[in-house]
């Protein structure tokens, strides 16, 4: 069977056709010999059996290409989602793509407003330059192209009066856009914006690829996805496809952005204008030991201070103002020669391991994922943020689902899904004791003459809550119970189509606090309220 032709090879043999069987009669009309200098009639057949194997030959290739189209692979390539993965088996030129989520969100509480929001639309564009070098990018449309925003504009300089403006601002991202070299199935370097290999879902994220309306929350707080960073990645698949790995370095993230609630997440820099100070190493493996098996893990360690984030401890509550420097012009040099060698690298890791099996009707996926940094640098991020950022940080699932509908003859697909998920964005903090470094060095800084100043919790890293009943005697930045979350998710997820799901599914949420202050009525973000939500979805 032929392979398939460029759009400029189709269009040049449909202008020769055309040409030829409009310029044959035209010409020969117009120099019509004699009749008794009239060609031989078996040459003039010749000539119509050529035109004809012409045409012949192009209605072959434009239904090859019309076949091509037709039957266009969607399977996972290193990883990726099935329509990520459509450039890569073309044969050359350009391919399309993309993916769609529209939801519908039900709180079962009256402190929050139920939800509906076209989440995301993506466009996957790639272009095949020849069988090594391939172009992949995505661009990502995410509630429905913009979000609104409030902004006070005061009257005053203490804000006692003024007027609130909405706006909009676009919400349109790259989500990645990188070149692919393929020197060997075993070896291939991709360079560019790309997402970073850890997990199931930060890869695979098209939304018929998993089962419930919302990605596991272990992969949207713990692994924030999807998250991409720029680097470089060597991959590959050696043994014939039994083991697929990944080691890459990237650009790290923005530590200035870490919080209490959703860890690193505020910290992804999206491939814009990203400060590169700091970088970050990853390696991710997967194991393939069976048909409908996957075993894996990965890890990842980074920078995030991208000079933004100063070192915090005793020299850090040095006082500028009483060294005995007069001059201004010095004293500002001085205390910015000191602060640019004391910059906070702000290094965090984060290792996962994983198994997803799918055989037949039934399937089942389980993740465990942890985060952790040194307390010196939760502090050096707690002094900058405010926010009391989890120095171990934890969240893994397992989940199972089986196919209603593999009873019938049918090919469609019901899928019954329930997942068990427990999260905790605070597992360990930065704590203040009575009595212990924080209370020395006030110690010896209220008796230094003032050359050393007596800092604030927050000025130390401790970020204490006031929360009443929340923090033992004596100890202070202690964990929100808040945000150490279960949820249990019930679905159905229905498959008219393999590449269009249908999705329901009701999200119990808990979480292990139990004060006063975090009952639904005073803080609709405990986490203990449940969710019904329903998705539309689809790849192409």
């Amino acid at each position: 069977m032929r392979n398939r032709v460029t759009l400029r090879r189709i269009a040049t043999l449909l202008l020769a056709a055309a040409l030829l069987t409009i310029a044959w009669p035209v010409s020969v009309s117009a120099e019509e010999p004699a009749p008794e200098e009239a060609p031989p009639e078996p040459e003039r057949n010749r000539n119509r059996d050529r035109n004809a194997d012409r045409i012949s030959i192009l209605e072959e290739e434009i239904e090859q290409m019309k076949l091509n189209r037709a039957t266009k692979e969607y399977k996972s390539y290193a990883g990726l989602g099935p329509a990520a993965s459509g450039v890569y088996f073309v044969d050359e030129g350009l391919s399309w793509g993309g993916y769609g989520e529209i939801k519908f969100r039900d709180y079962r509480s009256d402190v929050k407003a139920d939800e509906a929001d076209v989440h995301r639309f993506i466009l996957y564009a790639g272009y095949k330059f020849n069988d090594w070098i391939v172009l992949n990018t995505e661009i990502e449309y995410e509630h429905a192209g913009f979000v609104s925003t409030s902004v006070r504009e005061c009257d005053d300089a203490a804000c006692t009066s003024g007027s609130n403006t909405s706006f909009n601002e676009a919400e349109v991202f790259v989500e990645f856009a990188y070149l692919d070299f393929k020197f060997a199935p075993w070896f291939q370097v991709a360079a560019g914006l790309q997402l970073v290999p850890m997990g199931i879902t930060n890869y695979m994220h098209e939304p018929t690829t998993f089962y419930s309306v919302e990605r596991p929350q272990t992969e949207s707080t713990i692994i924030p996805s999807t998250w991409r960073d720029i680097g470089v990645i060597v991959h590959g698949e050696p043994l014939e496809g039994l083991v697929r790995y990944k080691l890459g370095i990237l650009t790290g993230m923005k530590g200035s952005g870490f919080s209490d609630s959703s860890w690193i997440r505020g910290g992804r820099t999206k491939g814009s204008e990203v400060k590169s100070e700091d970088l970050a190493y990853v390696a991710s493996l997967d194991v393939f030991p069976l048909a409908g098996l996957m075993v894996g893990g990965s890890y990842y360690y980074g920078g995030s201070g991208q000079d933004e984030i100063q070192q915090v401890d005793f020299m850090s509550r040095l006082d500028f103002d009483n060294l005995g420097i007069t001059d201004p012009i010095l004293k500002a040099d001085v205390q910015r020669e000191f602060r640019a060698g004391r910059q906070e690298r702000a290094r965090f890791h984060i290792a996962e391991g994983h198994v997803r099996y799918q055989t037949g009707p039934f399937h089942f996926q389980g993740l465990f994922a942890r985060g952790w940094m040194d307390e010196n640098t939760a502090r050096a991020i707690n002094a900058n943020t405010g926010k009391n950022v989890g120095v171990v940080v934890e969240g893994g699932y397992i989940e199972l689902g089986y196919d209603l509908l593999s009873f019938f003859d049918t090919n469609h697909r019901l899928m019954a899904l329930i997942r068990n998920e427990y999260v905790n964005t605070q597992k360990e903090t930065v704590r203040r004791y009575a009595g212990g470094q924080e209370d020395l060095q006030d110690t010896i800084a209220s008796n230094s003459g003032g050359l050393f100043e007596v800092a604030s919790n927050k000025n130390v890293g401790v970020i204490s809550t006031s929360k009443a009943g929340a923090e033992l005697y004596g100890v202070q930045g202690t964990a929100d119970r808040s945000l150490d979350r279960r949820i249990i998710t019930y679905g159905l997820a229905y498959f008219p189509h393999p590449n269009v799901a249908i999705k329901a599914d009701y999200e119990s949420w808990d979480s292990k606090t139990n004060l006063t202050a975090d009952i639904e009525e005073k803080n609709g973000s405990n986490n203990k309220i449940d969710r019904f939500n329903l998705a539309v979805t689809f790849i192409f």
